[in-house]
């Protein structure tokens, strides 16, 4: 297996809507060390903000959306995942590589 092939990943999370603005700024660098140590790099940030949920996630009706586009090697994402599985402050979490089939050449 090649580690150093870099696959493009996007990384939703929620983040408990009690926080304040340093709580909220602390999990995102957290996931961005979290991004680095497995030998990725965050490529954009989008802060979406707090949101109403679709249904309530551990008793929760609103929470902090955040998106990081991310390149990593493919080894990297499931210790990503156990890192935010671990997060008590992270409600959710989705990671996706995204396809390569965007028609470049």
């Amino acid at each position: 297996m090649n580690d150093q092939a870099m696959n493009s990943y996007e990384l939703i999370y929620i983040i408990q809507p009690q926080l304040d603005e340093n709580g909220i700024n602390s999990v995102n660098e957290r996931m961005t060390q979290a991004i680095a140590s497995q030998n990725g790099q965050v490529i954009s940030t989008e802060v979406w903000g707090q949101r109403k949920l679709a249904y309530p996630i551990r008793n929760h009706f609103v929470g902090y959306y955040v998106l990081h586009n991310m390149e990593m090697p493919p080894s990297g994402v499931t210790e990503l995942e156990r890192i935010l599985r671990l997060n008590e402050d992270v409600i959710r979490f989705l990671i996706f590589r995204k396809d390569e089939d965007g028609g470049e050449e």
